[in-house]
């Protein structure tokens, strides 16, 4: 609200408001007052001046009228004086008479009488006034007789003639000697009267009338204008009788004239009334408009605001506060630039350059908010040029950003989905014409979607020879009876190729839930139904590979364990009615357990993957003594329910010669271990040697003491000390011979690998001290107990040690380093025996482990074989690599003796 509308606004709630609105209206009162008074002085001056000139004017009528009535009566009293002293003739009557008529047009006519009241002479001559001969009678009889016997002139009232004109007559009496015999009378036409009596101007200027004293209208001139009739006069007409002449003044103005000004003066007034009402009503509004505009401007949850044509901010309400944090001194003078987004500055500044051109826009961007964060904003902006101004409405439309983007990511989803099905989707409206197809369909009848959109039966897919099947197909969908399985029909692509589908109908509800057509699915059933016929086939040959094998099959219920198919195998081993009967009686003399498979059934859930292994287990038979692989498995039958299959494949031959080919095994590590105890017999004599040469030496010298008699007890007991440790020695080289050698079956269980390296690093070092090398075991504390036959890894370290001191006969003496090390890692124990002797190339290493491969010109190339074949007893892995400072690596892997638990 601006500062004027303020004060407006102010001085109208004061107690004294009311005062200013009145105002106004009270000056209005007084000048209209003053300006009618005004009007009316003027005209009643003007009146006072008319009444005073027709004042004037009817006294100089008057006073012209008796003159001429005076005039008159000294004519007539001349020619009475003549006619009575025999002066004058009818000659000269007429003469005188006329030419006094012709110079006084209001008398008519001149006329003697004789004493008989008998017209005797009348002027003019051919006047129709007064006929000779003509007597007179009534009122003009008693004005004659008065005149005679006044001897003085006499008028007659005004009368009607007998020729029906109203007249005034003037008689004059002729006097002899005394004596009154004969009258001269002048006749006077009233209407004479009123047209010569009076002067043209006088008559021009008033309407005149003759009336009587009574009031009592004799004659009067026709009005040549309006007549006021306030302003009226009357005179009398002495010496005509009772009659009296009237002057009415005719109006100079017309009355609208007159009250023109009256009648403006308060139209004005009341114009002016009206329009201080209009404007103090359109002010009023205005203030409650602008209260309004303003409370709006405060109050509006959007963003208002007044902005320069640049963009810089002049007023903002406090919604800016709410919506983007920033509170009206904060925003004053700021730009809109400086709160876009920097990928929407340029459409920004494209549209102010709209603005700047005096376009109204619409855009949306993203604003910063005080707090960092972008919110988007709708703007509506009007530019007011004059002003240099534009007003702007901006709407927080984050959230329906939000909703169109996750509508937009859905629509976009459901349609790439509808275009990424391979079913082909249908949208018919309930006549059947062809609303909606999806990309599959329209690549499965190979028409476009302006071909099909629109179509109405029969439908260009159609084959021509199938289209009355089709229709009652068709028929039957819009009728709303639809088979639960669909309908198989064929069509036609538009190659001509025809091809089977089967078509899936439903109602198609818009979102009013109204029910505006049907929607079809259509799958391509060509290839499923040749898959069907193929697979048909295959099942019979596949019956007829499965009764042919030796493995006995069987299906069975989960639930009820009926069995639902059996092999020929199957039922001769438990009869041929085995169909039927229940699994775990049939099969209880080969079988698991119950248990087993139960507990694996149970750990099958709704989301479980199948098909999914039960069981799988090599099982005697109690009956036949031959032993069977059992294999188990869960896997969903045909009908959709869950079935338990087992295969059982006779393995008694398998059985016996994996025993066989143990006990060769066996016997092969055997002997194994007694080549290498062979290999190091000339070491361990030698290493058994010293013991036995120390023990000799002490006890010859003790001997020796004894027998000189110069021996002291301390001496003695000492070199027997050393005696017993020599030969302790010895002993522990026997008994690691013994048990490395002796026959025993393979025993697992929890060993210290640091012990079993120590007693294979023990026999190595005897020939490793031969050849000049150094054994270096670097074992980390902690580490874990692995699970293993200690004599069988001990035979792998001893051979990979004994490998790697060999591998180094022609490595210079410095460099004749083996390194034994251990670590854990993945939940096994890595074992490495690294050696720098001349190593081994690609091609020996892909055969290194291969039986009867040897690098060395007397080895059977049997070792290194037998050692991966215990590290595979034992779940673990051998292999080999180069070693980065020359020679090669081996390494081998065992399960500690936490993971024994979950090994098979």
């Amino acid at each position: 609200m601006n500062t004027f509308a303020s004060a407006i606004d102010h001085a109208a709630r004061s107690p004294r408001g009311r005062w200013y609105w009145n105002l106004p209206y009270a000056a209005v009162a007084i000048f209209a007052l003053a300006m009618l008074a005004t009007v009316w002085g003027l005209q009643k001056r003007e009146t006072d001046a008319a009444i005073d000139t027709l004042a004037r004017d009817m006294q100089w009528a008057e006073q012209t009228m008796r003159l001429h009535l005076s005039a008159d009566e000294e004519f007539l009293a001349q020619i009475s004086r003549d006619l009575a002293g025999g002066a004058m003739n009818a000659g000269e009557f007429q003469v005188r008479a006329n030419e006094y008529l012709a110079n006084n047009q209001h008398m008519s006519a001149v006329v003697r009488l004789d004493a008989q009241d008998t017209v005797r002479w009348s002027a003019p001559f051919d006047s129709t006034e007064r006929v000779a001969g003509e007597r007179l009678g009534g009122v003009q009889a008693a004005a004659v007789q008065a005149a005679r016997s006044s001897g003085r002139v006499s008028y007659t009232p005004d009368f009607v003639d007998a020729r029906g004109r109203r007249a005034v007559e003037i008689y004059v009496p002729v006097q002899r000697e005394r004596a009154v015999a004969d009258v001269i009378a002048g006749v006077y036409p009233v209407d004479g009267l009123l047209q010569y009596l009076v002067p043209t101007w006088f008559a021009e200027k008033y309407r005149l009338a003759i009336v009587r004293t009574s009031g009592e209208r004799v004659a009067s001139a026709a009005a040549t204008a309006a007549l006021d009739e306030s302003l009226s006069r009357s005179v009398s007409m002495e010496p005509l009788g009772q009659l009296r002449l009237v002057a009415t003044v005719y109006r100079t103005e017309s009355a609208i004239a007159r009250i023109a000004p009256i009648v403006a003066i308060v139209g004005l007034s009341a114009l002016i009334v009206a329009s201080l009402a209009v404007l103090r009503l359109h002010l009023a509004r205005r203030l409650r408009a602008e209260r309004e505009r303003d409370a709006l401007f405060s109050l509006s949850l959007d963003l208002l605001c007044i902005q320069r044509m640049d963009g810089s901010f002049v007023r903002v309400n406090p919604a800016f506060k709410r919506v983007l944090g920033y509170s009206q001194d904060d925003m004053a003078g700021r730009a809109l630039l400086e709160l876009a987004h920097e990928d929407d500055i340029s459409s920004t500044v494209d549209h102010l350059r709209r603005l700047a051109s005096g376009l109204p826009v619409v855009f949306e961007n993203r604003c910063r908010c005080a707090d960092g964060e972008y919110k988007w904003v709708q703007w509506n902006v009007n530019p007011v040029p004059h002003e240099k101004l534009v007003y702007a409405v901006g709407h927080d439309v984050t959230q329906r950003r939000a909703r169109e983007e996750a509508l937009n990511a859905e629509t976009a989803f459901r349609r790439a989905m509808e275009e990424s099905v391979v079913t082909g989707l249908r949208m018919i409206a309930l006549d059947g014409t062809i609303r909606y197809v999806n990309r599959a369909f329209m690549q499965m009848t190979g028409f476009s979607e302006d071909e099909l959109v629109g179509c109405r039966p029969p439908y260009p897919y159609w084959p021509a020879d199938l289209r009355e099947e089709l229709q009652t197909v068709l028929d039957h969908a819009l009728s709303g009876r639809i088979p639960p399985e669909g309908w198989e029909v064929r069509i036609q692509h538009k190659n001509g190729e025809c091809f089977d589908v089967r078509q899936f109908v439903s109602p198609f509800i818009d979102g009013a839930g109204r029910h505006t057509g049907w929607m079809s699915s259509m799958h391509d059933i060509t290839d499923p139904k040749r898959a069907r016929a193929e697979l048909e086939q295959a099942h019979a040959r596949f019956v007829t590979v499965l009764d042919g094998l030796d493995a006995a099959v069987f299906v069975a219920d989960v639930g009820s364990g009926e069995i639902l198919y059996a092999n020929r195998a199957f039922k001769q081993i438990y009869g041929f009615d085995a169909v039927g009967c229940k699994a775990d009686e049939l099969t209880r003399d080969c079988q698991a357990g119950v248990e087993p498979v139960q507990q694996a059934l149970a750990q099958l859930g709704p989301g479980s993957v199948l098909p999914a292994e039960l069981l799988e287990a090599e099982i005697c038979h109690a009956r036949s003594g031959r032993w069977y692989n059992l294999r188990e498995r869960a896997l969903r039958w045909v009908d959709g329910r869950i079935v338990r299959m087992q295969v059982a494949t006779d393995v008694t031959d398998r059985k016996l010669a994996a025993e066989e080919a143990d006990r060769q095994q066996q016997r092969l590590q055997q002997t194994a271990r007694l080549i290498t105890m062979g290999e190091m017999a000339s070491s361990l004599a030698h290493e058994l040697n010293q013991p036995l040469a120390a023990i000799t030496n002490y006890a010859m010298g003790c001997v020796a003491r004894l027998e000189s008699g110069n021996w002291r007890q301390d001496e003695l007991l000492g070199a027997m000390r050393k005696a017993g440790f020599q030969a302790e020695r010895a002993g522990k080289i026997v008994r690691r011979m013994r048990d490395f050698v002796r026959w025993r079956e393979p025993c697992r269980a929890n060993a210290s690998l640091p012990r079993i390296i120590e007693e294979a690093v023990g026999f190595a070092e005897i020939e490793a001290r031969k050849t000049g090398a150094r054994i270096h075991v670097d074992l980390p504390e902690g580490l874990p107990e692995v699970y293993a036959d200690p004599i069988m890894i001990e035979q792998v370290v001893l051979n990979l040690v004994k490998n790697g001191v060999e591998a180094m006969h022609d490595t210079p003496a410095p460099r004749r380093d083996l390194h034994v090390g251990a670590r854990v890692a993945d939940g096994m124990v890595a074992v490495h025996v690294a050696d720098q002797g001349h190593g081994i190339d690609k091609q020996e290493l892909e055969r290194l482990f291969a039986p009867f491969f040897t690098t060395k010109p007397e080895g059977m190339g049997m070792g290194l074989n037998i050692c991966r074949s215990i590290i595979e007893f034992h779940e673990g892995r051998l292999w080999a690599e180069p070693n980065a400072g020359g020679g090669s690596v081996f390494r081998f892997t065992l399960p500690h003796a936490s993971t024994r638990e979950t090994l098979p």
